[in-house]
């Protein structure tokens, strides 16, 4: 960060960018950024610099990159560098290219242009979507004319470009919230806006707007079409969410769960605590609903087969205790892998003869018999999806009386898959699958029938990429609603764990050789890991420590 920046902020806030700072490889197909950004940081802004007199195109570019850093009163101070007209044209807000800074580089390409050819680690759309991106350089343009004996850029991107530990300060994450399409849940959407006193109204026009195009499908909106809202005002922590009469003609309980949008998704927002809805200047009366799931909790002790058991591990013990009325019904069918449905009263288990639904009080039901199935999933429904290892494409879902549903698939360049994980709240999916230019971690929309297949997954969505490490693709694994995890091995025998928000920046995590499968838990804090000696490990702090060996498998859990 330059010296002649200054930040009005005290040095606690610039501790909490020292501590999110992280060193990590660049090689293979990880690409992050310098810094993770912090949902709780404090709102900051840069003393940006006006133009000096007699400065030179190069310092009136570098200048106005500088000041794009500071968004408040509207960009003003950066719009000092640009000529009258184009600062009418230039929209700071259409998106951002985020880089690391020292890689920029500055060249005249004529008399009135320069171009800054930089190499971006990641992007950010006009709606907030932040994406990392190959390390591949690009230039972009810039023009100039004097005005009153002065330069001044006439012609430049839209959008800014900003260094990646100025974007970690500036902009602030925030996940905009969705329902599932029985309303039982909350499926978060991870935005980056810059932090500042209309913050709280582009999270609420977003949000109407709609969700990312990847989840398009798979989540609804209580938000009626022809919803708008104007600005949005926090008076004693109270948003004050002004509403048009297509959104106010809703029933009052639609009312109710877009107040429910609306809070969840102002969570990120410190200086919110309340939410109310307003129309015509008047406060509108909103019935209280049972607030959906956000987050679906699982049980924080190990799921596991050991010694011909099956059930969670004790805490400080090697004892294990039986998930009741399914351990011994389980165990007794030589699992490979095991799938624990929420509530724990279902499983999906891959046996030595193909996938089988195992169910409290009730007898196995074999679903899949196809070879070369990898490890299932099971969703609230008691819906089981299946794949064979060596042919992704023929995803199948299986109601709970043993229907096929096939699945349309959206990865036809794959050539196998080696993990497929369903979100607790059944409306993504994670895969990790091998291509011929190597492993590929992708997110997808789960899309689910109608009418009497409204349960059923029929489809999914459009591909998200997500960060993971060239090598042979091992696991992935659900870290909590947003976070998700993969894990690989390099040619020379080392493991690479990647974690990262679905939607955010990724990070590498340093993982014990010979991994070969990683569950999660309700925090990052609760990823575990079986290496190829069958010791599971579980993370503490940046270090993995040995807790137990002999175990076969880790189960995987989908909530209490």
């Amino acid at each position: 960060m330059r010296s002649h920046r200054r930040l009005l902020v005290v040095a606690a806030a610039m501790s909490l960018l020292l501590a999110g700072c992280a060193s990590i490889p660049q090689s293979g197909a990880v690409h992050v950024s310098d810094v993770k950004p912090a949902d709780d940081s404090p709102e900051l802004d840069f003393l940006a610099r006006s133009p000096e007199k007699g400065a030179t195109q190069e310092q009136i570019l570098r200048g106005f990159i500088d000041a794009a850093a500071s968004p408040a009163n509207l960009y003003q101070t950066a719009r000092k560098y640009l000529t009258s007209g184009f600062s009418d044209e230039w929209n700071p807000d259409a998106g951002a290219v985020i880089d690391r800074d020292v890689d920029r580089d500055y060249t005249s390409t004529g008399e009135l242009s320069m171009s800054v050819d930089v190499t971006p680690v990641a992007g950010l759309t006009a709606h907030g979507q932040y994406a990392e991106t190959a390390s591949t350089p690009v230039s972009l343009p810039y023009e100039f004319v004097k005005v009153k004996g002065e330069w001044r850029i006439s012609k430049a991107p839209q959008g800014i470009l900003i260094d990646a530990p100025t974007f970690a300060l500036v902009f602030g994450a925030y996940s905009l919230y969705f329902f599932d399409p029985s309303f039982s849940a909350l499926v978060p959407d991870l935005r980056y806006f810059p932090r500042r006193l209309t913050t709280p109204t582009q999270i609420v026009r977003e949000l109407i707007a709609g969700p990312s195009p990847w989840l398009k499908g798979a989540v609804v909106s209580a938000f009626p079409d022809g919803s708008a809202s104007e600005t949005v005002q926090v008076v004693a922590r109270n948003a004050q969410v002004p509403l048009n009469s297509e959104a106010l003609k809703a029933d009052q309980t639609t009312l109710a769960r877009m107040k429910q949008q609306l809070t969840s998704s102002f969570s990120g927002v410190t200086t919110i605590g309340d939410v109310t809805l307003y129309g015509n200047q008047v406060a509108q009366d909103v019935p209280t609903l049972d607030t959906p799931s956000v987050q679906q909790p699982v049980d924080s002790r190990a799921l596991v087969m050991r010694g011909g058991a099956f059930g969670f591990l004790s805490a400080g013990g090697d004892s294990l205790e039986p998930v009741r009325g399914l351990s011994d019904t389980i165990a007794a069918l030589s699992p490979k892998a095991v799938t624990l449905g929420p509530g724990q009263n279902t499983a999906a288990v891959l046996t030595p003869t193909g996938v089988v639904s195992v169910r409290s009080g009730a007898q196995p039901v074999a679903l899949d018999p196809r070879p070369d199935l990898i490890a299932p999933t099971v969703d609230a429904y008691g819906v089981v999806m299946s794949v064979p290892a060596n042919n992704p494409s023929a995803l199948t879902a299986f109601a709970s009386d043993g229907t096929p549903t096939p699945v349309a698939t959206s990865w036809p360049e794959a050539s196998s898959i080696t993990s497929l994980r369903l979100s607790r709240d059944g409306t993504r999916v994670i895969a990790l699958l091998q291509t011929q230019g190597g492993p590929r971690f992708f997110a997808a929309a789960v899309i689910r029938g109608q009418g009497d297949k409204r349960q059923i997954p029929v489809q999914l969505g459009e591909p998200l990429a997500l960060a993971t490490a060239d090598g042979t693709p091992k696991d992935v694994a659900w870290v909590d609603e947003l976070s998700v995890a993969s894990l690989t091995t390099r040619d020379d025998g080392s493991s690479v764990l990647v974690s990262q928000q679905i939607g955010g920046p990724s990070v590498v995590l340093d993982a014990s050789n010979g991994a070969r499968q990683v569950t999660g838990g309700n925090t990052d804090r609760d990823l575990r890991l079986l290496g190829a000696d069958d010791v599971l490990e579980q993370r503490q702090g940046n270090f993995w420590q040995a807790r137990i060996d002999g175990v076969a498998f880790l189960g995987t859990q989908q909530g209490l």
